[in-house]
């Protein structure tokens, strides 16, 4: 199929026609005869096609004066957290395109949260694809008539790029309805029999293992009122990025923080009974392979492995080396570049530091990350203030999102401080 032509090639097209056109005239003028057969015949030709010219660019040039409105009505359709924001803020009525996803996403949050109905003011899903809802499908205007542009439907994907416990692979799980167990499962039993004796069961044994229930995590974002109301898809991306990072930040400070059996906290991984009393002190080169033996010992040598540390521990490890000698190289090998040991290294200021005997230790994490739980429950529940910061022309937005995280199996990490 020929590719359309643009105005600028139509016009080129009907100049060459045209001079075409004029050296043909020319000639038979200048020779004093008749056209010939072939001639007329493609002047003919040529007036034809440039009278389609001439209707092709007209059609064109109409379509471009009506692009704009096009592009405004399809704007006003999709759904905008910003306009959403807005509305909330001036205590206006929200558009269709954004009532239909709250109303939505509020329905889901309250049959899934039993604290919904002292939620906050604005409610909006976690991630828009991820509902059967036609008010949630990308690029689609079935029931509600709503379209949720590709590029702006995710809180997801900020918030996972933000989060190293993501990056390391651990088991996110969004959308989730009721407490959950995740089952522990002792190891299969294999036996060697005779030819003819009854073989013995060999599944092993399920237990529920740990409960997981929705726990309330609330961070907070100030937004200037002069980025609120500019209509810019840029912005858009900022406001899901400020409050991916504030989520995440959060997140992350829980699953590496010393809590234990709190009421409405995670445990956190450096709790004092998880930390290692033999990995300790000076970092070396024997302190990070024993990390990786306590893993191996207990059979959780596979999936996804990595070690994640705090900032000041990677100083350290790129300017330690393994051995005396130093012909082994620095702890952190490979130029730096995110492995040690032979696995991928990662950091977080969110790894606690201050820690053992002489509050002079940082934390470090070896482990299948895979065997750590992280799960999202409901939608996201906003409240928008535009008082508390209203003499800095600042608007805050109180973020209530619900979570719970922990070990799935504490045999597969190896938690330690080093110095």
């Amino acid at each position: 199929m020929a590719k359309e032509k643009s105005i600028t090639e139509l016009k080129d097209e009907k100049k060459q026609l045209q001079s075409r056109s004029r050296s043909i005239i020319e000639a038979a003028k200048g020779e004093k005869r008749q056209f010939t057969a072939e001639e007329n015949e493609e002047l003919g030709r040529n007036q034809t096609r440039m009278a389609e010219i001439n209707l092709e660019i007209d059609e064109k040039e109409t379509e471009n004066r009506q692009a704009p409105a096009r592009r405004m009505e399809s704007t006003n359709k999709q759904f905008s957290l910003r306009r959403a924001i807005l509305a909330q803020m001036n205590k206006t009525e929200q558009r269709d395109s954004e009532a239909a996803v709250i109303e939505e996403a509020t329905k889901l949050h309250r049959s899934v949260v039993a604290t919904a109905e002292n939620s906050g003011e604005l409610i909006i899903p976690m991630s828009y694809a991820k509902s059967e809802s036609a008010a949630y499908t990308a690029g689609t205007e079935k029931t509600t008539g709503v379209v949720i542009d590709e590029e702006q439907q995710e809180l997801l994907l900020p918030l996972e790029s933000n989060l190293v416990l993501s990056q390391v692979g651990v088991r996110m799980m969004t959308g989730l309805v009721g407490n959950i167990y995740w089952p522990e499962h002792s190891a299969t039993n294999v036996f060697w029999e005779g030819e003819n004796a009854e073989a013995k069961d060999g599944a092993g044994t399920f237990k529920k293992g740990n409960l997981f229930t929705p726990k309330r995590l609330t961070a907070y974002v100030d937004l200037s009122k002069q980025l609120l109301i500019q209509e810019n898809r840029s912005v858009e991306g900022l406001i899901r990025q400020l409050m991916a990072i504030a989520i995440a930040q959060k997140i992350e400070q829980t699953a590496f923080g010393k809590e234990v059996h709190a009421d409405n906290v995670p445990d956190g991984m450096f709790q004092e009974a998880n930390i290692s009393k033999t990995i300790k002190g000076d970092m070396t080169w024997a302190q990070i392979v024993a990390m990786e033996t306590g893993a191996d010992l207990n059979n959780a040598l596979f999936g996804n492995l990595a070690y994640i540390m705090n900032p000041s521990l990677v100083g350290k490890a790129k300017t330690k080396v393994k051995d005396a000698s130093g012909a082994g190289g620095f702890i952190f090998g490979n130029d730096g570049q995110g492995m040690i040991n032979g696995y991928r290294a990662l950091r977080t200021n969110n790894i606690p530091k201050e820690l053992g005997e002489g509050t002079d230790e940082f934390g470090i994490v070896f482990g299948n990350w895979a065997d750590y739980f992280l799960g999202q429950w409901g939608a996201i529940d906003m409240t928008v203030d535009p008082y508390t910061q209203a003499t800095k022309g600042m608007v805050r937005l109180v973020v209530n999102s619900y979570w719970d995280m922990g070990m799935i199996r504490k045999e597969s990490f190896t938690v330690a401080s080093l110095k």
